[in-house]
């Protein structure tokens, strides 16, 4: 859902990716930066200190962000640095989950859920993609809003309240996506 407002803040994306193309920074090595940053955030939350994290995870996000619009902008889009992307993201997701697992914020169990619906909400777009369903950019809770829910809850101190939204919303989602993969395919 918040990947509909990604045109909406294209031009500051695109003013901070500016010295970025001075520097001969790539895309690709964007994406790599990133995903240190989501496991840095991943590291405190694995010791416990929430706030530390989410703020971690919000320059991550915003890294994570820039890669594509550097791509676009120096030329340098590829399909393997859209898969890269993809991989370091589900990398990213596994992770945040473990390391808030890990640090006793929230039951393992819990944790596991939360990944196994975000993973299965990425795996059924891209399946579904390939089986021919077009863009299946579906659900209520895509990856910007289940970081999103992750980010504000451990500011608040109550990542456990994120896990658990997470864990629901992702296999809302994946509900969502089965259903619309079923009416596009059939």
């Amino acid at each position: 859902m918040l990947n509909r407002y990604r045109s909406n803040v294209k031009g500051y994306l695109e003013a901070i990716v500016k010295p970025l193309v001075r520097m001969g920074i790539t895309p690709n090595q964007l994406t790599f930066v990133g995903l240190l940053i989501s496991l840095l955030g991943a590291y405190f939350f694995a010791q416990g200190a929430q706030r530390i994290a989410a703020l971690i995870l919000l320059f991550g996000s915003l890294v994570d962000a820039l890669d594509g619009t550097l791509a676009r902008i120096t030329g340098k889009t590829s399909r393997f640095g859209a898969f890269l992307d993809s991989t370091f993201d589900r990398i990213s997701d596994g992770a945040v989950l473990f390391g808030i697992a890990y640090g006793g914020l929230v039951k393992w169990e819990i944790a596991v859920i939360a990944l196994i619906g975000s993973y299965l909400v990425s795996y059924e777009r891209c399946r579904a993609e390939l089986a021919g369903s077009g863009t299946l950019a579906v659900g209520i809770a895509e990856r910007a809003e289940r970081l999103l829910i992750i980010i504000v809850t451990a500011l608040l101190n109550r990542v456990d309240v994120g896990v658990y939204a997470v864990a629901v919303l992702a296999w809302i989602t994946a509900f969502q996506r089965l259903w619309e993969a079923k009416k596009r395919l059939s």
